[in-house]
């Protein structure tokens, strides 16, 4: 029986190579001889031993789950590309010397035998065939299709590392007006230039959100894309996109601080409104209609008035609203 190497993590931030056999090929598999597979950073939470996204096929689709303690050892690896060694009797789109690229499971190792889902050919004449890392191409793919920016739009990048600078490649092709690229590191933002950034920020060393309102005449930026992974470049976006705005999150934010939001907003991927006034287009009109549904006992806001304190009472009133009382609703201070 055939055997590979296998790379396996043993315990957080350590590797062990292990030799085993490679198993028998069914007839719908393929034996796939490994080129490369890219270091992604999704798996970095796992590679430190912090926590470990589980999924789980249910009726329905696949269920995921976040677990923190993690059962070493681990297959880690998702960016393959590799040369097709030999196919089952029943396979019909891959052939022996095909060269593949996609997203499998369980990459860091010579030999793979897999099915054919999520891998796609690549010209056996493109150059330097083990940079062909498809999964991530996809990922900009996806990003490019959802920023989607008009014709005369800005668009900032915050983080101009390979994903970042893909990205600024990408809109190279679009029709945003400004392309504006912040990082921490000048050496990424001459990259950035190179690929295409019209204006380039260092975070360090200059105000992003006065920079970015001088470039976009005091609007903000039409569309901004946080590819950072860090708090801060979610804080930054937020301050410099316009209203109503878009703004996208295609990071994993690996951090404890932002599990809760930034990470379940990447699992989830909602489309993300802040329904604050801001977001309104005619503040004026939406009091005036406020006022109408008052009236007309639509909305009886007067109703859910559950609790009321005078001025001299102000510090009570303030600690009914903090305490969980679930006899509260709306309280007023009263003169």
């Amino acid at each position: 029986m055939m055997k590979r190497k296998i790379a396996k993590l043993v315990s957080p931030k350590k590797f062990e190579i292990f030799e085993e056999n490679l198993g028998i090929l069914k007839d719908d598999e393929i034996l796939l001889k490994m080129i490369s597979c890219g270091l992604c950073h999704s798996e970095v939470p796992v590679y430190l031993g912090e926590r470990q996204l589980v999924g789980q096929v249910k009726k329905g689709g696949t269920a995921f789950e976040v677990v923190t303690k993690i059962d070493f050892p681990v297959l880690l690896g998702h960016e393959p590309v590799a040369v097709v060694e030999d196919v089952g009797k029943d396979v019909k789109d891959f052939k022996i010397g095909d060269f593949v690229s996609g997203w499998k499971r369980q990459c860091f190792t010579d030999y793979l035998i897999t099915d054919t889902t999520k891998l796609v050919k690549i010209n056996s004449n493109a150059e330097e065939k083990k940079k062909c890392l498809i999964e991530p191409l996809a990922c900009i793919v996806n990003i490019l299709r959802a920023a989607n920016p008009l014709f005369g739009d800005s668009v900032a990048i915050i983080g101009c590392g390979f994903m970042g600078l893909l990205t600024l490649i990408g809109l190279g092709k679009g029709g945003a007006f400004d392309k504006i690229a912040i990082d921490l590191e000048d050496n990424r933002l001459e990259l950035a230039k190179k690929y295409g950034a019209t204006h380039t920020l260092n975070a360090r060393k200059e105000n992003v959100a006065n920079a970015i309102q001088e470039i976009t005449g005091g609007k903000g930026a039409d569309v901004v894309i946080e590819i950072s992974g860090r708090m801060a470049g979610f804080d930054t976006a937020a301050q410099i996109v316009k209203s109503r705005g878009k703004i996208l999150i295609p990071s994993l934010y690996g951090k404890p601080e932002v599990m809760n939001s930034g990470f379940y907003l990447m699992l989830k991927a909602p489309t993300i409104i802040s329904a604050h006034p801001f977001y309104s287009d005619d503040y004026d009109r939406d009091m005036l209609l406020a006022a109408r549904s008052f009236e007309k006992g639509i909305l009886p806001v007067n109703e859910l008035i559950t609790h009321e304190f005078s001025l001299d009472n102000i510090n009570e009133g303030f600690e009914v609203l903090t305490s969980g009382n679930p006899n509260y609703i709306k309280g007023i201070i009263t003169t």
